[in-house]
């Protein structure tokens, strides 16, 4: 079984390989340098399979870019959540399912928010939301 922490830690590493202009925070913090994504733990549901035999956990991925445009924050915020390219996380999670990990397999579900507000550092930054889904062996 892989750890949150385990997990949340893969998950920067593997977009660390797939997209490296992309900066990655595997804890939420209070100033990040853009581009960047937030790994935010969302839910968890232990209770997939008879005997612990999988759990699942979904996180948020806040994907975060400058908002100094908003035409060209959005044209580079597109290019992160959309489905495939060179800077797509869902294509750098689908090209490394296992994350790293024994017994893993992740994918992204779903984008659940766009033009969201954030604010770093007092600077205005704008991003959207994808929700991770990983299952990972619970018994193990």
């Amino acid at each position: 079984m892989a750890s949150l922490a385990a997990i949340r830690t893969a998950v920067k590493t593997t977009l660390a390989a797939e997209i490296p202009t992309l900066h990655r925070y595997d804890k939420i913090a209070a100033a990040v340098n853009t581009p960047a994504v937030v790994v935010q733990p969302a839910t968890t549901d232990f209770l997939v399979a008879m005997g612990r035999g999988t759990d699942t956990y979904y996180l948020d991925l806040h994907v975060i870019v400058a908002e100094s445009d908003e035409i060209v924050a959005q044209a580079q915020l597109d290019e992160y959540v959309t489905g495939a390219g060179s800077n797509s996380i869902r294509a750098a999670v689908f090209a490394t399912r296992a994350l790293g990990l024994a017994s893993t397999d992740a994918h992204i579900a779903a984008m659940t928010a766009y033009g969201v507000q954030f604010e770093s550092a007092p600077l205005a930054h704008i991003g959207a939301t994808l929700r991770l889904v990983v299952h990972t062996k619970g018994t193990e």
